[in-house]
């Protein structure tokens, strides 16, 4: 069984640490070129000549940029590290298109952009002549953009042979290429900066995933209490780190290089664009040749900067992050915080389950105890005396260590789910006071019955009888004929009558002794014994009528036996007022006597009375010794004072205790927190885009009405 639990403990360590290296690998992957709508699935292996132009290509762009010579077509602001070739570039991905080139106002006559459809793509710079208006073009995937290493039968293979020994200044010209011109729409590029952290707010991942591992940790760690020792602190580790590198990616803020870049903007934003033909769904607005892409609940506010020079910031997709002077996300997130509310649902969620499987499965009311009593502080105490014990102030918590002689107590109620070595006494609970002992059960009727059951036996059994009065001969003669003789028949009915002396009592057996005495009726069969006129009377019975009457006289006698065995038995259940009661809360036996082999109540009638009178006398008044740690005090109204012992935890049965306690409180104050949270932000998510909304209806209304005001005093 051990080997399974290795072996499974094993597995689900190891997927667990693949899962979380898969997470940390896919978060951390580096950044690939958009993907290429236009591509035909279709694509061929780069071979081993292309692939070495390639890299010389990719080698040589890197060095013009350390070098700072001219600008070359597809540059960004990463510089030559955009270049950099992937497990992806060993694709070629062949296409006929189309290709668009735009370049923005800067002192720079070099800097063109390549566009295939809305995909920026890096063209060598001296392939620009080759340019027509359908071009067969073949690319491969780099970090950021697309390279094209063949364009019209031209390949980079050849471009080596095809360079000057010094690239041309200015771009030449091509009468054939797709080459949109400026029209007039001048476009100037004020920076390029990175985006701020409430940019990032925006698009960073809402922590679900994060939410989810930590929930698993939460299981992790219940599983841990129920497991072996020696796995628990192996799952108690592996749910530390799962939460450690889950808060870790849930709060972390990206460096530089995580931080998408946008770039600030300056021109005349119009309502046409040059690819607003892949856009029939969006209300296009375009900035020179660069087509917009707004945030919907901008679309309102959009018409207040058009057709005049207005600061635009955008993310490489075209994403708009800012706008004139009040259209900003970044702003939006300030004044208006994002709420990430999944993650605070999950957690809730995961909290609520393991707090469930918890309590359903582990008692947590020892854990709780202790662990209370250890914040509180504790202390060991050793008594050996009732005043002694009464003299100390006793805490839950504290070491207690008794040694004494007391009564095992007899329980009212008895528990189905625990054995009782002594019946009807239960020695994991002692009674310890001054008082003098309670005596031995005694009862007048037991003795009757005794006494009844004495002298039948002694009168069906001839062999055992000595009874001078009967002459030995005649009781050879009567043995040797098979039949018994009851030589007293008076002293039956006498002793019958004291033991039955109601009238519903023992009905069978007096109508047999009425039936042997010839007689009337049973008062008239005991007065005749009580004067005297059975005296020497004497009956004779077949050995069956002799056995029957000897069961009715067992019959009758057990049931006084019985009745009055509990009754004893209950009276042993009131002990004097005062004193201690000390409780095993384990039901561990405080006492160090022989236990009997039997039950009292699997023992005849008649030995059941023999047997409880035996342990009471052992067990009213018995040495005993309890220790343990008290779990629980109290008074009953008889004042005396309760005290619960628990045996004192090893040192893994205390780290369980602990982590019990620790982990219910942390998954209950989870649970609490994260629904509140939960319930906040989606309230706060709901009225989040109104509040948005109202907060630019009064910065444009405001605006507008200040023009107004200033035009009215011209």
């Amino acid at each position: 069984m051990s080997t399974i639990l290795i072996i499974l403990a094993v597995m689900l360590a190891c997927s667990i640490l693949a899962g979380i290296g898969f997470w940390y690998a896919m978060r951390h992957r580096p950044p690939l070129a958009k993907p290429l709508p236009f591509i035909s699935p279709p694509h061929r292996k780069l071979t081993s000549e292309e692939r070495s132009a390639v890299e010389k290509y990719v080698a040589s762009f890197g060095k013009r940029k350390r070098r700072g010579s001219v600008s070359v077509p597809g540059e960004t602001a990463s510089g030559a590290e955009s270049l950099a070739l992937t497990s992806q570039s060993n694709n070629v991905y062949p296409v006929t298109h189309a290709i668009t080139r735009y370049g923005l106002s800067t002192d720079d006559p070099q800097k063109w952009r390549y566009y295939l459809d809305a995909v920026e793509v890096h063209l060598p710079p001296l392939w620009e002549q080759y340019i027509t208006d359908e071009n067969y073009v073949e690319l491969i995937k780099t970090q950021s953009i697309p390279l094209v290493i063949s364009l019209n039968g031209h390949s980079l293979v050849n471009y080596a042979v095809e360079q000057p020994p010094l690239p041309p200044l200015v771009r030449p010209m091509s009468t054939n290429a797709s080459i949109r011109k400026e029209e007039s729409e001048n476009v100037e590029l004020l920076q390029v900066r990175k985006e701020t952290p409430e940019e990032y707010a925006l698009s960073r991942p809402d922590g679900t995933r994060e939410a989810l591992s930590i929930s698993f940790a939460f299981l992790l760690f219940f599983t841990s209490l129920l497991v072996p020792g020696r796995f628990m602190i192996w799952l108690l580790l592996l749910g530390v780190m799962i939460i450690a590198v889950s808060l870790w990616f849930l709060y972390r803020f990206p460096g530089e290089k995580g931080l998408r870049e946008v770039h600030c903007l300056r021109g005349a934003a119009k309502r046409w664009g040059l690819f607003g033909e892949s856009n029939q769904g969006q209300n296009n607005v375009s900035l020179g040749i660069i087509d917009l892409i707004y945030p919907s609940h901008w679309q309102p506010y959009v018409n207040h900067d058009l057709g005049q020079i207005t600061d635009v910031e955008i993310y490489l997709n075209r994403q708009v992050v800012r706008q004139g002077r009040f259209l900003s996300l970044q702003d939006e997130v300030r004044n208006f915080p994002v709420q990430r509310w999944r993650k605070n649902v999950v957690l809730a969620c995961g909290s609520l389950l393991a707090l469930a499987l918890l309590v359903s499965w582990i008692p947590l009311s020892m854990p709780l105890k202790l662990s209370l009593a250890w914040v509180k502080g504790t202390e060991s105490i050793e008594v050996n005396g009732v005043d002694q014990l009464a003299a100390i102030s006793l805490n839950i918590g504290d070491s207690l260590k008794v040694n004494g002689t007391g009564m095992c107590s007899v329980p009212g109620n008895y528990q189905s789910n625990r054995s009782y070595a002594w019946l009807p006494f239960d020695c994991s609970a002692v009674y310890w006071n001054n008082a003098a002992p309670l005596p031995q059960p005694q009862s007048d009727i037991i003795d009757k019955a005794s006494a009844l059951l004495d002298s039948t036996n002694k009168q069906l059994h001839p062999e055992t009888n000595s009874d001078p009065k009967l002459n030995p001969q005649l009781a050879s003669a009567i043995q040797k004929s098979g039949m018994i003789l009851l030589d007293d028949f008076s002293d039956l009915v006498i002793k019958t009558q004291s033991l039955c002396n109601q009238q519903q009592d023992c009905v069978r057996l007096k109508n047999a002794l009425v039936n042997l005495g010839n007689a009337k009726d049973w008062d008239t069969l005991v007065h005749r014994a009580d004067s005297g006129q059975l005296n020497g009377m004497n009956v004779l019975l077949r050995p069956v009528s002799a056995e029957a009457l000897e069961n009715l006289v067992n019959t009758a006698t057990s049931t006084f036996f019985a009745r009055e065995t509990r009754r004893a038995a209950e009276n042993l259940n009131s002990p004097p007022p005062g004193g201690f009661l000390i409780i095993s809360d384990e039901g561990r036996q405080l006492v160090n006597q022989s236990q009997p082999t039997v039950s009292l109540f699997d023992l005849d009638a008649r030995a059941q009375w023999i047997e409880l009178q035996r342990m009471s006398g052992m067990l009213l008044h018995t040495p005993f010794s309890a220790k343990g740690i008290i779990t629980g005090l109290s008074t009953d109204a008889n004042g005396t004072r309760h005290i619960a012992l628990h045996t004192e935890p090893d040192a893994m049965a205390l780290w369980r205790y602990l982590a019990t306690s620790l982990l219910l409180v942390a998954l209950i104050v989870c649970a609490l927190t994260n629904a509140l949270l939960a319930l906040r932000r989606i309230h706060r998510n709901r009225v989040r885009m109104a509040d948005i909304q109202q907060y630019y209806d009064k910065c444009f209304n405001h605006h507008l009405g200040t023009i107004q005001s200033v035009r009215s005093l011209f």
